[in-house]
């Protein structure tokens, strides 16, 4: 069984990807459609994080979830993580691991 909180996570980054993909089609910058594709990476690799992972840990002790009805859990956004995904990604490249990182090491440094 997968763990809702990795979904959850994972639904987090799918809609950061596409907000990313849509901004590039509109601006037809190949930069931004890496970042997307970047996104999408992390995003699969959120969907494959066991109960026992670490970053899981850290982002529920950070407060990063929220439990839902069924079994389900929803990523809480903060301003500080929405921050630190724009900034390098349009900055320069990541690959989808590095994101998954700065995500779990943004939402660590608030706890």
């Amino acid at each position: 069984m997968k763990d809702a909180r990795a979904a959850a996570l994972a639904r987090y980054l799918y809609q950061r990807a596409a907000a990313f993909s849509l901004s590039a089609d509109v601006n037809d910058a190949h930069g931004t459609a890496h970042a997307g594709m970047a996104l999408l990476d992390a995003a699969a690799l959120a969907e494959q994080l066991r109960s026992t992972d670490e970053s899981l840990r850290t982002l529920s002790e950070a407060g990063r979830f929220e439990t839902m009805p069924d079994g389900k859990a929803v990523f809480l956004e903060t301003s500080e993580l929405r921050a630190a995904i724009q900034r390098p990604l349009l900055g320069s490249r990541m690959t989808g691991q590095e994101i998954l990182a700065l995500v779990v090491e943004t939402a660590g440094r608030r706890r």
